[in-house]
């Protein structure tokens, strides 16, 4: 798979550096030099005094040194050639090198310092200060080190991809697009660049933009697989989800061993409604790979979406006759069970899930939810907020105990407050948004709990519980006809036969 360029990790560049490849055959890429031989990249000028020959020696051991793993002796070689011939840049690089690896960052960033000081038309110091001043967080200082590279050189991908980089650390996407924009005018052959302009789009929230600087990643590469994962993400964010699915699709097509797109793929044709599709696509993922633990449960979420629950436990079953003993497996089946309503058999999956991981959050959320669909609220409470300890950010359970909360009655500042906690998580969330409503209402905020009921309408119109929230709001307010007109929409959309019941008197007596 094609690897995408990011900042380099510093270590990994050193490691490269310090190889038997010449240092200057990697580093002078930015300066467009030939390697020198190791007599004029160490003296520039020949001059055969006692002095250089001393310094060549300890430099040559320097070198050794470093080629077998052994920075602290090559450090000693080095200074030893430095005091026999002072100023010579590029030992002050070496010896830089050594000490980044050896972590003393600050004695690197001297060297580095002195070796710039003594020849300042040499980009490859200023390359390495610039990429241990971003590992050290001083982002300032590794900008302007890219941008003296960038004048000196003023068409070197490397100073000025790696200075857009540093702008997008900053989070100054505008500046960090105005390089790659830069670039491309004359790089129009790269597809990477086009990809890395793409992502800044994204992150700027120009989607459309982000969208034509892909395809033209993938017209100038037509096997660049993460500019087709790109594209179908981006299509999903516009609610695409056809775009979405024919652009990851493509990239199976081009990387057919990527598991994590067969998931996707699953769930995004769920999502489109294709059920069909979405099995085929888990079934053929199974039987490539028949110990994808994932997709069993993702394929048994389906089923139990589709109120196939029996086929659910065929799927989860399969999983265990493979031998599965984690225990994802186990809560995946207590669920599947607590659907059914088989609550003692869905414990005793939860206990063996226990017994694999006390501390997973998600066994005592879900045990939780057995719990308050058992009548048991204060054992749901309470393993409800043993899931938030072990996970303080854990959505789900924040939101369920809220509106647990809500519905009990009595707690309301509490359960706004876990609610709210949700939402910082996935503001977007319908679910949780109905619930801050509902919590609102109950609290006697009835204009509060309508903004918030409509926006989670807005995102989710076919939940007949918002639908059934709202309707007790604009009932509140006075606004009879509203409320029916949702109570009727709700009863469409076909919910439990429990809550039909509770509509249709609400109905009645709305007359």
């Amino acid at each position: 798979m094609r690897a995408t360029k990011y900042i380099f990790s510093l270590a990994v560049l050193i490691t490269l550096l310090i190889s038997t490849v010449d240092l200057d055959a990697v580093i002078d890429i930015s300066a467009k030099k030939n390697p020198l031989s190791l007599w004029e990249t160490v003296v520039q000028k020949v001059r055969p005094t006692n002095a250089f020959s001393r310094s060549l020696a300890h430099f040559t051991m320097g070198v050794i040194n470093d080629n077998e793993s052994k920075p602290e002796d090559a450090i000693r070689e080095y200074k030893e050639a430095i005091e026999s011939e002072p100023g010579v840049s590029y030992l002050h690089t070496r010896l830089a090198i050594d000490y980044i690896l050896l972590k003393k960052e600050d004695d690197a960033v001297e060297e580095l310092k002195t070796a710039k000081s003594l020849d300042p038309s040499d980009v490859r110091p200023k390359f390495l200060l610039a990429l241990t001043y971003t590992s050290l967080g001083m982002l300032e200082e590794a900008r302007r080190e890219y941008e003296e590279i960038a004048r000196l050189d003023p068409n070197s991908i490397w100073a000025l991809s790696s200075l857009a980089d540093i702008f997008v650390l900053q989070k100054k996407m505008a500046e960090a697009a105005a390089v790659y924009e830069k670039l491309l005018e004359d790089k129009k052959d790269s597809a990477v660049l086009y990809f890395n302009l793409a992502v800044i789009y994204s992150r700027m929230e120009r989607t459309d933009e982000a969208i034509e600087m892909l395809k033209e990643a993938v017209s100038v590469d037509g096997e660049y697989v993460e500019a087709y994962i790109g594209l179908g993400i981006l299509y999903e964010m516009k609610k695409d989800l056809p775009g979405a699915i024919r652009n990851f699709e493509t990239a199976l097509e081009k990387d057919p061993l990527n598991t994590k797109l067969y998931h996707h793929i699953g769930i995004l044709y769920y999502k489109d409604k294709k059920v069909d599709r979405a099995i085929k696509k888990y079934e053929l993922l199974l039987k490539n790979n028949p110990n994808d633990l994932d997709a069993y449960i993702e394929l048994s979420n389906i089923y139990l979406g589709e109120k196939r629950p029996q086929d659910a436990i065929k799927a989860l079953d399969a999983a265990l006759e493979r031998g599965s003993k984690e225990a994802s497996l186990y809560i995946a089946l207590g669920f599947t069970y607590t659907v059914l309503e088989r609550y003692d058999e869905a414990l005793k999956f939860y206990n063996t899930a226990l017994e694999i991981d006390r501390d997973d959050p998600k066994v005592h959320f879900y045990l939780g939810v057995l719990y308050e669909k058992r009548g048991d609220k204060e054992l749901a409470a309470g393993e409800l907020r043993e899931a938030i300890r072990l996970d303080p950010d854990f959505a789900d359970a924040c939101n369920y105990l809220g509106y647990m909360l809500v519905e009990k009655g009595g707690a309301l500042d509490e359960a706004i407050l876990l609610i709210k906690k949700a939402l910082e998580t996935d503001p977007d969330n319908a679910a949780y948004i109905d619930s801050l409503g509902w919590a609102y209402f109950k609290n006697g905020m009835t204009d509060e709990a309508l903004t918030e009921l409509e926006k989670a309408l807005k995102l989710e119109p076919g939940d007949p519980e918002i639908r059934d929230h709202l309707g007790e709001a604009y009932l509140k307010k006075g606004m009879k006809g509203r409320a029916r007109e949702e109570w009727k929409k709700a009863l469409e959309l076909k919910p439990s036969k429990d809550m039909q019941d509770k509509i249709r008197e609400k109905l009645r007596k709305a007359r």
